[in-house]
């Protein structure tokens, strides 16, 4: 009999827990999300920076709402068609974004530690 089932304690697997997640740890990135920037994606990232500076641009030429988002339109297609910038990307099945197999929410699953199962953080994954 394992030494666990003796001492009344069972083991619970780690893909229970609310923290797991493919394979990563994701409790302190739960404790204080988007605090560690480093977690996030960098294709992301640089799309924001993008948008960011063109929202700029377009006050600065006091542009008009319609105007903005069809230049909007045309650069973020053009954007979207732009090779990816990682060296870990790798593309989901989908039919609109470039979308990454390690995106998450905003952050890149591999920058996350990797879960080696049971550990003090365990919480059980329930259903709200």
């Amino acid at each position: 009999m394992p030494k666990s089932a003796e001492s009344g304690l069972v083991r619970l697997p780690a893909f229970g827990c609310r923290s797991y997640h493919e394979g990563r740890c994701l409790y302190e990135e739960q404790l204080n999300p988007g605090l560690d920037v480093a977690l996030r994606c960098s294709v992301q990232l640089r799309w924001e920076k993008v948008y960011d500076d063109f929202l700029n641009r377009a006050e600065n030429f006091s542009l008009g709402e319609a105007e903005f988002s069809r230049l909007w339109r045309l650069r973020f297609e053009r954007l979207a068609e732009e090779p990816v910038a990682c060296d870990e990307f790798i593309p989901m099945l989908a039919e609109t974004l470039p979308e990454c197999r390690h995106l998450f929410v905003d952050i890149c699953l591999l920058r996350l530690p990797v879960c080696t199962g049971h550990c003090v953080n365990y919480r059980l994954h329930t259903k709200a």
